[in-house]
């Protein structure tokens, strides 16, 4: 999305935990539609490099030896920019008709 991939974008390591991180919208790759456990209906997640977090914390095991990781995070709508959510929807839209699963 021109002009937006260097805007800060809040994510979570879950729906509904209460810490956060901000990362580049570029730096969120797969998004992608999950519905975890207990969530009321599927959410928009992706996945990040842990050293691609620029504020905040994604709660994980980080060692030297096995960093960087990559993690699977969740993008709330509500701490999110409406025109950056609707890219975030076309993406993981995009992703959902693209996939082998979808495929099937």
């Amino acid at each position: 999305m021109a002009g937006y991939d260097d805007l800060l974008i809040r994510v979570q390591a879950h729906w509904n935990d209460w810490s956060d991180a901000a990362i580049r919208l570029d730096d969120l790759q797969d998004v992608h539609w999950h519905r975890p456990p207990g969530a009321p209906h599927p959410l928009l997640h992706g996945y990040v490099c842990c050293s691609r977090i620029l504020t905040g914390d994604i709660p994980h095991w980080c060692e030297a030896k096995s960093a960087p990781h990559r993690l699977h995070v969740c993008v709330l709508k509500g701490h999110t920019l409406s025109p950056v959510y609707s890219e975030l929807i076309r993406r993981a839209d995009v992703q959902h008709r693209w996939s082998p699963v979808a495929a099937r």
